[in-house]
């Protein structure tokens, strides 16, 4: 599982993160909304763990930005040191889907966060679909115009990550440590697994799916309008 914490006090910070982190989970930290929202727009993650009482941006705001400007439907936990039933309120109305008041118990806080993972992946979609592109996730099957493609595993699962983000960005370090987490591979495998992919996605078909955008990462998308570099 990897979180995003978001937190402006450095020291209920540093615990939580070397928490989890010993629990066997990836952490991205956000000392401000600014930054965790630029950090949602990058990677993907299981939830987020959202302080309420930050300067600047809020986590209301923060939470609010989140579903309706970003309409990410990721498992948001909040921190609070409120006490009021209305805070609370006012937090489900942003679209908080959890509650945690100061302070708690990290133990608590990491089965917390397992629950609303596990809610939140069995609530995803299993089949998807872009033009004449279909994956199927439960299945493990991957059609283009009706031909069934036969993919690794790797391959599978960036064609996932990428379908998932479409049309979005999904940056190469996001991908390496999707796949192979805190040991990623000597060589340049993730380039050479997506040439791959192109390969038997995109090389016997007439429209191109798949885009490297040179400096930041991969994506699908069937408007895009320029080709990737050879």
């Amino acid at each position: 599982m990897r979180f995003l914490l978001v937190e402006d006090d450095l020291d209920i910070s540093e615990n939580i993160v070397d928490y989890l982190e010993e629990q066997g989970c990836g952490m991205d930290y956000a000392m401000s909304g600014e930054l965790a929202l630029e950090l949602l727009r990058d990677n993907l993650y299981d939830a987020v763990i959202l302080d309420i009482n930050m300067h600047k941006m809020n986590g209301f705001e923060v939470c609010r930005h989140i579903r309706e400007n970003m309409r990410l439907k990721i498992p948001v936990l909040m921190l609070t040191a409120r006490v009021m039933l209305k805070d609370k309120i006012n937090g489900f109305k942003c679209g908080a889907d959890d509650f945690l008041t100061k302070p708690f118990d990290l133990e608590e806080l990491f089965f917390r966060l397992k629950a609303l993972s596990r809610r939140y992946n069995q609530c995803l979609e299993n089949s998807f679909q872009i033009e004449d592109l279909i994956l199927d996730q439960e299945k493990g099957i991957v059609e283009r115009a009706g031909e069934k493609i036969n993919l690794s595993h790797v391959c599978f699962r960036i064609l996932l990550r990428l379908i998932e983000r479409s049309p979005g960005i999904v940056t190469k370090e996001e991908l390496i440590y999707d796949i192979w987490g805190d040991q990623p591979p000597m060589s340049n495998s993730l380039k050479s697994h997506f040439y791959i992919l192109r390969q038997l996605i995109d090389k016997p078909y007439e429209k191109q799916l798949l885009h490297s955008v040179r400096g930041r990462g991969y994506k699908i998308d069937p408007d895009h309008k320029e080709s990737y570099p050879e």
